[in-house]
């Protein structure tokens, strides 16, 4: 059976009856008070063998796995939340970076534009060019 966790504040956690413990979308710090664990993280190609003493750091967006080394041991860990921004502030961080991206790719259009003016000057200037050299072989 999976155990959800839900950090609220942060704090001892202590694994129960070697239940694997799911972190989703909560960003903060694991730090292994006793015992090992072992970490699974969704779109990591490794998994994380912890020990004592060692720290794990989880963004907002992942979504993590931890059990116990050993089944049948004892795993304490410390969890410390990160704290997150206020609504209204991730609201607007949010938006700013949804109007940056389109000037980005606004600015991405702009200059395949110009690279297709540049190409067609370079094609004026080599006809240019063949033109005067014809023209100096006609006097």
């Amino acid at each position: 059976m999976n155990a959800q966790f839900y950090a609220l504040p942060g704090g001892p956690v202590e694994s129960i009856f070697g239940q694997p413990l799911r972190v989703e979308h909560v960003g903060g710090e694991f730090a292994v008070l006793e015992g090992r664990v072992w970490l699974t993280r969704r779109g990591d190609l490794d998994d994380h063998v912890l020990s004592a003493g060692e720290r794990f750091v989880l963004e907002p967006a992942d979504d993590v796995v931890i059990e116990p080394w050993d089944r049948s041991a004892r795993a304490r860990l410390e969890w410390r939340p990160i704290a997150q921004p206020p609504r209204g502030e991730r609201l607007l961080r949010d938006a700013l970076g949804a109007a940056l991206r389109g000037v980005a790719s606004a600015a991405g259009g702009a200059v395949l534009g110009l690279r297709r003016v540049e190409a067609g000057f370079e094609a004026l200037a080599r006809s240019a060019a063949s033109s005067a050299r014809r023209a100096q072989g006609c006097i």
